[in-house]
């Protein structure tokens, strides 16, 4: 599964920040970003073929809400993700990741336990 863009990806954390459907004139001015309202619509509705979001009918124009939950969405798409970047960088991809870890102790720790359990 291909990840979202990061338009996508700023669209998404607005909807799983409310708990009621929004129209994309909503998520429009939460974005504050400039583009046009036919962009947003256009992205939103890309997201409901990615089976990222739902659409339906509001009266006189469209509402949309998640589909899938954040946490549902990195599950399915990180691995996938993690796969590509080892396979296409290998020990630096490794190495970069660890570093990036490097000033987070507990995470340091974390990725210690995955590796003990990966391991038995």
């Amino acid at each position: 599964m291909k990840l979202l863009g990061e338009l996508e990806q700023r669209i998404m954390d607005i909807i799983w920040s409310h708990d009621n459907a929004l129209k994309p004139a909503q998520v429009l001015d939460e974005l504050d970003c400039g583009l046009a309202y036919t962009t947003i619509m256009t992205v939103m509705k890309r997201l409901v073929e990615k089976d990222v979001l739902k659409r339906y009918k509001c009266g006189n124009y469209y509402c949309y809400t998640a589909k899938k939950s954040k946490e549902d969405l990195a599950e399915k798409s990180l691995p996938f993700l993690f796969q590509d970047i080892v396979s296409s960088y290998g020990e630096l991809a490794i190495a970069q990741f660890v570093d990036t870890l490097r000033n987070s102790p507990k995470d340091i720790e974390l990725l210690k336990e995955y590796v003990e359990k990966s391991n038995k």
